[in-house]
This record gives C-alpha cells, sequence and structure tokens, in this order.
C-alpha cells in the first residue's frame, strides 16, 4: 500500500466538499489518532457523537479503500486484539502526519 498516496486522498477527501463536521474537527480526530497510534471507542468519542466519530473515519476509509469496502486487515485502522481499542496502521500514520506537517500552519481565514 503506498500510504503517502492514501494519506494525500484522506486529506483531500475530508476537505473535498461541505461537511456536516466542520473540517478542523474532522482533521483533529485523525491527527490525534496518528499520534497516539491507538484510541479506545471512549476516546474516539471524545471527538464527538458515535455517528459523528464513524462519518470522519468513513470517509477516510473511502478515500484509503474505496468505496464501499471496510478493511479486516491491512486496513489503515483496525481493532487492537482484545477487540477494545482502534489501531492506526503505522504507515498511514507517519503518512498523515508528514502530509499535514507539509500545510504548515492555518492562515486565519483561509480555506484550504
Amino acid at each position: 500500500m503506498d500510504w503517502a498516496a492514501a494519506a494525500y486522498r484522506a486529506r483531500r477527501q475530508i476537505g473535498a466538499r461541505k461537511r456536516t463536521f466542520p473540517e478542523d474537527r474532522s482533521l483533529a480526530l485523525i491527527d490525534v489518532f496518528a499520534e497516539r497510534g491507538t484510541m479506545t471507542a471512549a476516546e474516539l468519542r471524545q471527538h464527538g457523537p458515535a455517528d459523528v466519530v464513524a462519518t470522519i473515519l468513513g470517509h477516510v476509509t473511502t478515500a484509503v479503500h474505496g468505496k464501499g469496502h471496510v478493511p479486516t486487515r491491512n486496513g489503515w485502522y483496525r481493532r487492537d486484539e482484545t477487540g477494545t481499542a482502534y489501531v492506526i496502521d503505522a504507515g498511514f500514520a507517519v503518512a498523515w502526519k508528514g502530509a499535514r506537517a507539509c500545510e504548515g500552519p492555518p492562515i486565519a481565514g483561509a480555506h484550504r
């Protein structure tokens, strides 16, 4: 998997069009997930209700793996062995953080 290309597609997917959830909220969730490497459902819900989190993760999944495909193996994220937490693929996390670092700081009033 070309994780750099996947991260680029995911970033573009999040910012592609007007979403129900603010872009910065979606980015913050993926940023924290990439930084931590693993998150419980409760930690994910700190970024919004379960349906919001599922939608944000779904946008990334669609960008990375295609529409209607939920990755179970070799996906950008998965459940851990105990089923109590979610684990982001290390390659995707590195690519995501790198892509976000290249964006630079946000400019007030500018849209990406």
